[in-house]
């Protein structure tokens, strides 16, 4: 059985303390050519892939490549995935292999770019063309697409848009990109701290930084409801007003819940004219000219196969017919016009399953500040006085503040005083308070007189009728959540019956062979994901119907496009929200359901905090109980908190905060891994670190002012035994800061900081420490080499530094620990874990602990894919068996 490599992709699967795992160490500065393939790798895919077969040919000949090597090239799909092989093979071919591919590509010819007619880019009629798809996208954007606009009501993008925060770069999914690009190198440096976490402004997105290859490929991610469409409709407004963006011709604007609708093959061509038939006579010509194309994907996390994106073919030209997920990766790899810009756009649930190695620049939407929330309300109400007064009634509510950092729920709060004029007696405490006081308010402001005017022949009365009318509004936003949809036609007797569409529905025509469809939609994803949950709950049936779980569920069994889902279904089954629907609607409280709930509830997350898997979910349902009995009761034996491996935001820390108040137990772990996190928001955390033992911060930028927090928690902290900060970009000027900061309590014990800038010199500080309480050093992939290892350790008693990998106790305790991460992880993660682990089986390991790790990860995935009942990712996991074993 031979064993992979897992070297990089281990690094970014769970907690900081074993990043550096069987790291190749390569001396970076005597290998000039591999250095200078792996800096210039994305621009070689672009040049190399139209000569991809005789360039193999030549280094067979040259004997780089053995026919081995080959077969394994023509295993890769489509010429830039094979390209990608090409230099991934090279990267353990030795720098002398590196010389002579770079002289064989030199000989190559540049390949057929097709050129652009200049002629015909000129003439009057391609001109018109521009202007006349200016025009219709004008049209398509100058409204606000709010999410509850009145019939006939017209309000103007232009008057009513305010200003997003847009972030540059996320460290986890850059580490990941990197990791995918230039395996077996020493991680290259995110950009400048003073500027990775900067602002930039929607015209910015493309432009690219000074020597770098251009920016092609983004990824928008943010939270539900953060702004990422209003983000599309900005850019396509600016487009079309002639404002920005006039490097691009033409920009196409696609949304994934519109090719949810699709099941039949189909043709980037097709997809593209479904909705710009305008463009039919001179497509070809804009395609040629594809660089000065914009392909946008909005709503990624929407698309029901959005699982199912590594295909097994590429589509290569415009009118080539496949399935719709064939079309998407070919064009999100650049296999499918390669010169094309693409823009997608994902709630981070779904990031994981993007091809992030084809990804150029990462873009975080992080919302409102108080100044935009103010600026929000001033548009809003139109009226200078009333946006002061309905401001100041949210900044003394903390949870209405808060949320309204969410541009969809800062609508949603203004609707609410708009209605009622104030908050409520009982003030809402939770999202789903929130919800439940608008879907009240809506009720108030469109439905009174209607439903007053509905009691049909058989008497029922308005009440009753209203209930009726919400659940099957909420049957239908169940249906469709669960598979994954958010179109739905017209012809659904469900929705022809349903007085109540233009309320909480959106209705479109589209154009489909022989007719005409009416399709409909819930006015934004979290009014149908409230809807669902609001079925769920009041419906006359037990939660594993609704759910269709069978007879058993878990709130962890639930997929991760549910996790907004599960808070409300939680709030949901809250005592207040229950009274508070039986008082308004007259719904009968579900007690046996909220008992179930609760009861299920404590003993997940007591299990969680035992053994350390996943709890994020969890504790955002407990935020929305605001049940002080239930957390009583709760009382885990300890406390393991992971949050690793997902954007956190300031809800998600509100949830964290909640928590950690109602419970207060030392916690024996922290992981907050690849979260993004903020100076603010470790600010916000500091003093729950004083109750961590072990706490794991990797793979977040961290700057000066970061770890400056850091060190007032080790000088403060009297148990804080382990810290974890590999890949957070520290050199030796901070770690001079921890240092010193060591010193004060004496209690830590060890320190990672795997894959950083660290050298001999910063090292030396900590190695001068006396008496020294640390007993392991991890610094593997940093400024230092083994013998500089070798020296720091003669200098200190316990030979603490680790700098390399060796085949000791330290390694296979650390295999043991990873291994049962693992086994608590859901299939999705772990399929996520197993990307990382089996990419690449370029070289091996002989260690016993390696092997014996590799024999109980087979296993594991054996015993899941008995288990698994999801088939795209039971695919996945007999693909990585057949890795494993082969």
């Amino acid at each position: 059985m031979t064993f992979p490599d897992i070297s990089q992709q281990l690094m970014i699967f769970f907690g900081s303390k074993w990043r550096n795992s069987f790291v190749m160490t390569l001396p970076v500065t005597s290998e000039p050519c591999l250095r200078t393939l792996r800096e210039i790798r994305v621009s070689l895919v672009d040049k190399l892939e139209g000569h991809i077969d005789s360039l193999v040919d030549q280094l067979i000949e040259k004997n780089v490549f053995t026919r081995d090597d080959r077969e394994e090239i023509q295993y890769e799909k489509g010429p830039r995935g094979k390209v990608r092989k090409v230099l991934d093979i090279l990267e353990c071919k030795g720098e002398e292999s590196a010389r002579i591919f770079i002289s064989v590509t030199k000989d190559l010819r540049e390949p057929n770019v097709k050129a652009v007619n200049q002629d015909v880019k000129q003439t009057t009629e391609y001109q018109k063309l521009i202007a006349k798809h200016k025009s219709i996208l004008k049209r398509r954007s100058e409204s606000m697409l709010y999410y509850n606009t009145r019939h006939g009501e017209k309000i103007l993008f232009s008057e009513h848009y305010v200003n997003l925060l847009i972030v540059k770069g996320h460290n986890s999914l850059e580490l990941k990109r990197h990791e995918l690009l230039t395996f077996g190198q020493q991680r290259i440096s995110l950009q400048q701290r003073a500027t990775e976490q900067r602002l930039i402004k929607p015209a910015q997105l493309f432009s690219s930084e000074a020597g770098t290859h251009p920016t092609k490929k983004i990824l928008v991610t943010g939270v539900a409801g953060i702004g990422k469409t209003i983000l599309v409709q900005k850019i396509l407004h600016d487009f079309s007003n002639c404002r920005e963006h006039q490097s691009f011709d033409f920009i196409i604007h696609l949304t994934f819940r519109d090719l949810n609708l699709i099941s039949k093959p189909v043709s980037l061509q097709e997809l593209i004219l479904r909705k710009n038939g305008h463009l039919a006579k001179h497509l070809d010509t804009i395609t040629e000219n594809d660089t000065k194309l914009l392909i946008i994907l909005d709503g990624f996390d929407e698309f029901k196969h959005y699982k199912g994106c590594d295909v097994d073919v590429f589509l290569t030209e415009l009118d080539e017919e496949g399935e719709v997920v064939e079309v998407l990766s070919s064009l999100m790899l650049g296999e499918l016009l390669p010169g094309a810009s693409v823009l997608v756009t994902s709630r981070p649930m779904a990031v994981s399953h993007i091809p992030v190695g084809s990804i150029d620049r990462f873009v975080v939407i992080t919302g409102f500040s108080t100044i935009e929330i103010c600026d929000f309300f001033q548009r809003f109400y139109q009226d200078k006085v009333l946006a002061s007064k309905m401001f100041d009634i949210v900044v003394a509510n903390e949870l209405m503040l808060t949320l309204c950092y969410i541009p969809a729920f800062c609508y949603i709060v203004c609707s609410i005083l708009k209605e009622n004029n104030c908050l409520s007696t009982a003030s809402p405490r939770t999202m789903t308070d929130i919800y439940v006081q608008y879907l009240l308010a809506l009720v108030k402001s469109h439905t009174k007189n209607r439903v007053e005017s509905l009691k049909d022949s058989s008497g029922t009365e308005p009440e009753e009728h209203l209930q009726k009318v919400l659940l099957k509004l909420g049957r239908i936003a169940n249906q469709k959540l669960m598979n994954q949809e958010t179109l739905f036609y017209g012809n659904d007797d469900d929705i022809s019956n349903c007085t109540l569409v233009s309320t909480f529905l959106d209705k479109t025509s589209v154009q489909e062979p022989g007719c005409t469809e009416d399709v409909y939609s819930f006015t934004h994803l979290t009014i149908q994901e409230f809807f669902a949950a609001l079925y769920s709950t009041m419906e006359d049936a037990c939660l594993s119907e609704t759910l269709a779980f069978g007879t058993e569920y878990s709130i962890e069994s639930l997929p991760g496009n549910l996790d907004l889902f599960t808070r409300f279904l939680s709030g949901l089954l809250s005592e207040r929200n229950q009274a508070l629907l039986s008082r308004h609607i007259g719904f009968r409280p579900q007690e046996d359901k909220m008992q179930s709930f609760r009861t299920r509830l404590i003993a997940d997350t007591r299990a969680l905090c035992e053994n350390g898997a996943y709890i994020l979910t969890h504790l955002h349902c407990l935020l929305e109980q605001q049940d002080v009995l239930l957390m009583q009761e709760l009382q885990p034996q300890c406390l393991r908190i992971n949050l690793s491996d997902v954007t956190l935001s300031t809800m998600d820390y509100n949830a964290v905060k909640h928590f950690l108040n109602e419970i207060q137990l030392t916690v024996s772990e922290m992981d907050l891994t690849g979260t993004n996190i903020t100076t603010e928001a470790l600010r916000e955390l500091q003093p729950y670190f004083l109750r961590c033992e072990k706490l794991w911060l990797g793979e977040n930028s961290l700057d000066m002012e970061a770890i400056k927090l850091v060190a007032d928690v080790l000088e403060a902290s009297d148990i804080l035994k382990e810290l974890g900060l590999g890949w957070t970009d520290i050199g030796d000027e901070e770690l001079f800061l921890l240092t010193h900061a060591i010193k004060v309590k004496q209690t830590l014990t060890e320190l990672w900081l795997e894959g950083n800038r660290i050298s001999l010199a910063g090292l030396s500080s900590l190695s001068a420490l006396t008496p020294s309480p640390l007993k392991r050093v991890v610094v593997i992939w940093n400024n230092v080499n083994v013998d500089e290892g070798e020296q720091l350790n003669s200098l200190c008693p316990g030979r603490c530094f680790t700098v390399s990998f060796t085949d000791d106790s330290m390694w296979e305790d650390w295999a043991k620990w990873v291994l049962q991460r693992c086994e608590v992880s859901s299939s999705e993660k772990l399929v996520t874990f197993l990307h990382k682990v089996c990419d690449r089986s370029i070289c091996s390991l002989e260690g016993s602990w390696a092997k014996t790790f590799y024999v109980g990860l087979t296993h594991l995935i054996r015993t899941r894919i008995e288990q698994c009942l999801e088939e795209d990712v039971l695919r996945k996991l007999k693909k990585f068996e057949t890795i494993l074993t082969s």
